[in-house]
């Protein structure tokens, strides 16, 4: 970083240091500001980036840095104790937009203080991606039942959206945004694949149409003891609509000075649209894998090594979670939209929802809810012939899926991979007449049990990680050809 402390120096010397940078090829922009309260005192400590560069604030709140020629914001880590401004009612504003046209300029923040959060909630969505207005209608739906969970709620409460807001429909986003404001609290916003522009020779600024909406693609801030990145791992190779999973060289350089003044122990939470491991198909083409995961994953653990970090993602359209080691677990989660508002379930069968995490310091639980559904239910049931089936949404290997039968226990379900019997009815391949390509998927949270004859009362229990129980009873039964799907 060039490092010089510029307030010390008159505005005409200033430029002149500007137009020598420019000639020696080096056309940056010098940056220096205050970040303040609403009620006007310096706030120290606060880290401030173009986006390449972290420097952070000194006592009297000022900071200097000289943003890099390929900046478009300088924004700023929201500390612990304080809020966003939000706009349009639900997006938080913590940036300003560098004016490409001026050498020297001065781009100063106001923080808002807020009441301890250590006790807040995350609500966590994926894959609205609306392609035609008349979605909205079922958007919207979907945001009310978002607001309500929040309202339940007697801490603070923020969402994060891991991306693909809009299907392509780039013209459809200040909508979208009127749409989800609803929900009346702040919404944080990753790029997903859907929400780049492809018309550049490679990914530099596909994400502006992004950025003109959201703010900056790459972002931290801090809510309680937890601290929020947001990433862009969507990599456009300049090749009409292809892409890959990859996080470039500049984020994890950044990632790294982010992750400097936070300590290690902390819990980290990472918001992103592709997922970091694979997980959608048993036999996957390499092309799949390149796509649906993210290529450089190792690079990023190792960041992340000596953190407690949940990373948040989107971009299958199904629900699974993944434990990557002791210390990282992986959140995929289904679209908002359903399949592609085509229907009200995934591919997998899991209800279009969100999943809302409590935070209590940096211990995290949470709960699957599907949107205008109870919060008990977690899991569907099916009978066909004499086969039981669970799917289970929201599984991990914590928890337990078990069968009873006339109350007493007749042992768990065996976990398989494979279709859910609802969606492979809802969605059979190249018959949905909007979307030629849709179909249902295969999922690793359906769980198997085969009756037994002469079974009579039959429950299903399934128990999440944090001794939550769920039950579902089965009817007895009257034959072996007899198919039923229970809800």
């Amino acid at each position: 970083m060039f490092a010089v402390n510029f307030r010390k120096f008159p505005a005409a010397v200033l430029l002149l240091l500007c137009c020598i940078c420019a000639e020696a090829g080096t056309p940056d922009v010098m940056v220096r500001g205050k970040v303040l309260d609403v009620s006007g005192m310096p706030v120290a400590g606060v880290p401030v980036t173009d986006g390449f560069t972290i420097v952070y604030t000194d006592e009297d709140g000022e900071y200097e840095m000289r943003a890099d020629a390929l900046s478009d914001y300088m924004y700023y880590t929201l500390p612990r104790g304080y809020d966003h401004a939000v706009y349009d009612g639900c997006l938080p504003v913590f940036y300003s937009r560098i004016a490409g046209d001026e050498a020297f300029q001065e781009i100063d923040f106001c923080l808002k203080p807020a009441p301890d959060s250590r006790e807040h909630v995350l609500i966590v969505m994926a894959d609205p991606q609306v392609a035609d207005r008349r979605e909205f209608a079922m958007l919207d739906d979907f945001m009310s039942d978002m607001r309500r969970t929040a309202e339940k709620f007697d801490v603070p409460v923020a969402a994060m959206c891991a991306g693909d807001n809009v299907f392509d429909r780039h013209e459809l986003l200040d909508e979208y945004i009127g749409c989800i404001s609803q929900a009346g609290i702040p919404i944080y916003h990753a790029a997903g694949n859907h929400d780049l522009d492809y018309n550049g020779r490679s990914d530099y600024r596909s994400d502006s149409t992004f950025c003109s909406r959201f703010g900056p693609s790459h972002y931290s801030f801090n809510i309680g003891e937890v601290h929020y990145v947001m990433l862009k791992d969507v990599f456009y190779y300049g090749d009409r609509f292809l892409y890959i999973g990859y996080l470039d060289e500049a984020q994890l350089r950044w990632l790294e000075q982010d992750l400097e003044n936070v300590p290690k122990g902390s819990t980290v939470v990472i918001g992103m649209h592709i997922p970091a491991v694979y997980g959608d198909s048993e036999n996957a083409s390499p092309v799949e894998i390149m796509r649906n995961s993210l290529q450089n994953s190792d690079a990023l653990f190792s960041i992340l090594d000596g953190y407690e970090v949940h990373i948040m993602a989107g971009h299958s359209h199904t629900q699974w979670n993944t434990v990557i080691s002791g210390t990282v677990m992986e959140h995929v989660h289904v679209a908002a939209s359903g399949a592609w508002w085509q229907g009200r379930v995934g591919r997998d069968g899991t209800p279009a929802g969100y999943t809302v995490y409590m935070m209590d310091g940096g211990e995290v639980s949470w709960y699957y809810k599907g949107a205008g559904m109870d919060e008990d239910e977690q899991f569907s049931l099916y009978l066909e012939g004499d086969v039981l089936t669970a799917n289970v949404y929201n599984y991990d290997p914590g928890w337990r899926v078990e069968v009873y039968v006339d109350g007493a226990f007749a042992g768990e379900m065996q976990r398989c991979w494979g279709a859910d019997p609802a969606a492979a009815e809802l969605y059979p391949k190249g018959q949905n007449k909007v979307y030629s390509w849709l179909s249902y998927g295969q999922t690793r949270h359906l769980f198997r049990w085969k009756m037994p004859p002469g079974a009579g009362n039959v429950i299903v229990r399934v128990a999440d990680r944090f001794g939550n129980v769920y039950e579902k009873q089965c009817a007895k039964l009257s034959g072996t050809d007899r198919k039923n799907y229970w809800k």
